[in-house]
């Protein structure tokens, strides 16, 4: 059965940050060892190096002596050369004088004066014998192949002696192959252990830095499965994940008071909704039952059902407005507008609504003009709503205002009324989609035209904040960047 790679793949990723940790870990070792090997090689190359010309200085002194005396001292140390695995060799012209042939080495003397001639002849200061690149005939005998026994080599060097004799010497490489083999077992079984250490340690502190993140993962199928209040337990460092952990659950408080209010402005919704649907549905019945109806009373009716699918339809167009607003994809066909003209057209549209409840409407402009770069269509509906809003809740013979100044680097406009104010309480959700103020419910509205200004002002970069007290008035302060 075939299996894929994905399948193997383990799905957590504790367990894969592990296996990573100890992959790295083993190739990482591995060229420790490598490298550790190869220069510990080189080491010992360069002291059996130094070891070989040592004796090479100190048989050449005893040559200049005397011949007698180099060759007595080589019948001297002969066994402790052999024991040494060092191999010796005089010879002049074609006899040789003295060989030591090292214990565990099977060669005959031919075999070893061949290897040495072929050493003369490379001109190199230093050569391996037997050669790694040594070819052999398929014809050649068996007993040649143990003899020349390649894998234990002789590291060799010689010298021509002030009477023309040759003298090469020969260190086995059998005790520098044997240490570096040891030093390798003995840190393989380190890095063994050290890595075992590792991989449960680096389990450990994988699974304690996992944690935040198996904690949101935890309060998010929490809060999929309904637990709104659900939160990500703070952890006990600082660093990403405890910024992660705070903006989590910053965006959790913001969900839930989000779900909170929707579903608080849903039964508002039903309740505004509710109104003219009824009347709509009254008008209706009372017109079919009443079969001798006049034309004018059908007219009457029709103008009453006309009159409530408006204000669905306006209920609905705000609602739209206003969810373009809060997610950032309302449409502005900016260009360049004096504030002054504007807001004196918004000012012309409600002068009559202000004079039915006998409000003064005053406007205080700056001299100058102040332009803008804005949406002119979008600008007229919020401060329409603010002036809407003002003369709703500002009670007969109130003043409001409306005032247009600049400052260094910003544009402000005012809407100051003498109406019922607004509480501490309320003033941090006025703005919110759908909620009013306990004083006005009775009041007709639908709750949106303060939200829908905040995202009106909010898509220009601009800014708006209230200034209220109960019984004292509301002044809504807008801050725009001037555009000249």
């Amino acid at each position: 059965m075939y299996l894929s790679f994905e399948r193997l793949r383990p799905r957590s990723f504790q367990a894969r940050m592990t296996i990573f940790g100890a992959l790295l870990f083993f190739f990482s070792a591995l060229l420790v060892v490598g490298f550790s090997g190869f220069f510990l090689h080189k080491e010992f190359e360069s002291r059996l190096q130094q070891s070989i010309l040592w004796k090479i200085e100190h048989y050449s002194k005893l040559h200049l002596q005397s011949r007698a005396l180099l060759l007595l001292t080589l019948q001297q140390e002969d066994d402790q050369n052999r024991i040494r695995g060092t191999w010796l060799h005089w010879q002049e012209d074609s006899e040789v004088l003295w060989e030591t042939i090292p214990g565990d080495w099977k060669k005959d003397p031919a075999t070893m004066s061949s290897l040495l001639h072929t050493h003369l002849l490379s001109g190199n200061e230093w050569s391996l014998i037997p050669p790694k690149n040594i070819e052999l005939s398929s014809s050649s005998p068996i007993e040649e192949h143990h003899q020349l026994d390649l894998e234990k080599e002789l590291l060799i060097t010689a010298r021509v002696l002030s009477d023309g004799s040759v003298l090469a010497i020969g260190e086995s490489h059998a005790s520098t192959q044997l240490h570096i083999k040891l030093f390798r077992r003995k840190v393989f079984r380190i890095l063994l252990a050290v890595g075992i250490v590792s991989i449960l340690v680096g389990w450990f502190f994988t699974r304690k830095a996992m944690r935040p993140i198996q904690d949101l993962v935890k309060t998010t199928e929490t809060v999929a499965a309904g637990r709104l209040d659900a939160r990500v337990p703070e952890p006990d460092t600082s660093g990403e994940l405890a910024k992660l952990t705070r903006l989590y659950n910053e965006m959790l408080e913001r969900i839930e008071h989000l779900v909170t209010t929707m579903n608080e402005s849903l039964d508002n919704v039903a309740h505004d909704l509710r109104t003219p649907l009824m009347r709509l549905r009254n008008s209706i019945e009372l017109v079919m039952a009443n079969e001798t109806a006049s034309v004018v009373e059908l007219r009457e009716a029709l103008l009453d059902v006309a009159e409530e699918a408006e204000q669905i339809q306006l209920l609905l167009t705000a609602l739209m407005n206003q969810a373009e607003a809060r997610v950032g994809t309302m449409r502005l066909n900016q260009e360049l507008i004096d504030m002054n003209v504007l807001t004196q057209e918004v000012c012309e549209l409600y002068e009559l609504l202000a004079e039915e409840k006998q409000i003064t409407l005053q406007k205080n402009f700056a001299e100058a003009s102040v332009f803008l770069q804005a949406d002119p269509v979008r600008l007229r509906q919020a401060l329409g709503n603010l002036l809407d809003n003002a003369i709703k809740f500002t009670p007969e013979g109130g003043l409001i205002t409306v005032s247009i100044h600049s400052e260094p680097n910003v544009v402000i406009i005012e809407i100051k009324d003498t109406g019922v104010g607004i509480s501490e309480s309320d003033q941090f959700r006025i703005f919110e989609r759908l909620y009013r103020a306990d004083k006005s419910r009775s009041t007709k509205g639908i709750g949106l035209g303060l939200s829908l200004v905040q995202g009106i002002i909010q898509a220009h970069g601009a800014s708006i904040q209230v200034i209220s007290a109960p019984n004292q008035g509301s002044t809504f302060r807008i801050e725009f960047l001037p555009s000249i």
